[in-house]
């Protein structure tokens, strides 16, 4: 994939070619839905496309580790949200242990720094700006569902020239982690009020997203750039796995209103 670009203060992005695999269930799930809720990392832009999650995650651990307080069962993983989520739980379960909750907090200090610079050089997920403006135009409502901080969300939204374009909340963590997805807090923030939540589509490209979204009865289509990422989805049931942003742009104008 060719590198994004700057132009006029807004990133620009290669385009997205559409390679529409199941058109017509792709279709039934676009022009149904009323209001359109995007997980961030992955269906809209590669969070930590500059600033490697699996190096903030080795700080992380070093950060716990340096306190005396390393979370059983995280010191190999690459991902900074499960050892944020793995300290906090730790932390419930001790009660919310003094000396746990200040090493929790330092946690969640250090990945909100990280996020906020990540920001800066997050790369759009191409075909996701053309799909976000055109769920805008077409009447429909958009909001963001994320693990990453809300700072972060709306910084790289603004980056890619379609901030104006969520009417609805940006919903991050809070400072509790063990209330990120697949808890479903954030989908429910983010939900249209007033809106049946049959007529939302939630996009997202992990595991956790449509655990989420399934608790509360969304329906969700599953995106995901690479060939074993699509497979997780699909092995976990998610019904619609897309390979393309474009695939749905593509249904965007129709409505079933």
């Amino acid at each position: 994939m060719d590198p994004p670009s700057h132009k006029g203060g807004h990133l620009t992005v290669p385009h997205a070619t559409a390679t529409p695999a199941q058109p017509f269930a792709i279709r039934e799930a676009v022009t149904r839905a009323r209001c359109v809720v995007l997980d961030l990392d992955g269906p809209v832009a590669r969070v930590f496309a500059g600033e490697p999650a699996a190096a903030i995650a080795r700080e992380m651990l070093g950060l716990a580790a340096d306190d005396g307080r390393l979370a059983p069962g995280v010191p190999d993983t690459d991902d900074p949200i499960a050892v944020l989520h793995a300290h906090t739980a730790e932390m419930l379960r001790r009660g919310g242990d003094p000396g746990w909750r200040r090493t929790v907090e330092a946690l969640h200090d250090l990945l909100d720094a990280y996020e906020r610079k990540a920001a800066e050089s997050a790369e759009p997920t191409p075909g996701a700006a053309a799909f976000i403006r055109a769920c805008h135009d077409s009447g429909r409502t958009l909001s963001v569902a994320t693990n990453n901080h809300a700072d972060a969300a709306a910084r790289i939204l603004e980056r890619m020239g379609v901030r104006d374009c969520f009417e609805g909340p940006l919903v991050g963590r809070t400072g509790d982690a063990t209330l990120m997805k697949p808890h479903p807090r954030a989908v429910l923030a983010a939900k249209s009020r007033g809106v049946p939540v049959g007529r939302h589509l939630m996009i997202g490209d992990t595991v956790s997203d449509f655990h989420a979204a399934r608790q509360i009865e969304m329906p969700f289509c599953g995106y995901h750039r690479h060939e074993r990422g699509r497979q997780r989805l699909l092995d976990a049931g998610v019904p619609l796995v897309a390979s393309e942003m474009g695939e749905f742009l593509a249904f965007v104008a129709d409505a079933d209103r």
